[in-house]
This record gives structure tokens, sequence and C-alpha cells, in this order.
């Protein structure tokens, strides 16, 4: 029997809380950047940005021109996470298998 992927539940960048780390996200927004050395894309909503890691989705090799394409909306699905860099708090969106129970390190 096939195995039921774990839902995702919609949300909006500037809705974004702590409250929602760890949780299975649906966001989208508008691809302000995408650096090819670390597979991040910046997405903005009105006021608010998102990193979110794209390096499971993306194959650098094989991307289309859609990633040289600013402010396209674009729709991630994922885990958030939080990063913590400087004294600057920042929401992370990392693609990994739903069905394992270990969250990566970064």
């Amino acid at each position: 029997m096939p195995q039921q992927t774990e839902s995702a539940m919609r949300a909006t960048i500037g809705s974004l809380q702590a409250d929602d780390i760890g949780r299975k996200l649906r966001i989208a927004g508008r691809m302000l950047s995408y650096d090819p050395q670390t597979a991040l894309v910046l997405l903005h909503d009105q006021e608010k940005a998102l990193l979110v890691d794209v390096s499971l989705c993306i194959d650098p090799q094989t991307s289309g021109r859609w990633v040289r394409e600013r402010k396209n909306i674009v729709y991630v699905i994922g885990y958030l996470e939080q990063v913590l860099v400087s004294y600057t708090r920042l929401f992370y969106l990392s693609f990994y298998s739903s069905s394992s129970q270990q969250y990566p390190t970064h």
C-alpha cells in the first residue's frame, strides 16, 4: 500500500511565527534571487522575506531559465527551520523526505 505524505499547512511569509518551526508548510512568494553555489532562493512577500534551501529539488546542471527570472511567483512546500545569523532571526524552509523523522542540521 502506498505511503501517504504529511499534508502541508498553507501560510504566508508575513504570517510565519516561532510556533511554525518544524511544521510542514506550503508558501508562495516572489523570487528575488537564487544563488547556485548555496542553492538558496530568497522569496519575498510584501515586507518580509524567506530563505529557501532548494538543494534537494534543483539540479544546477539542468535548471531552466526560471532560476534567472526574478519576481516570478514560486510555490514551495517544506519544513520550516530557524537559523540564527548574528542577531538576526531568519526562517528557513528546507526540503527533505517527510518519511524521515530526523531533521537536517545546518
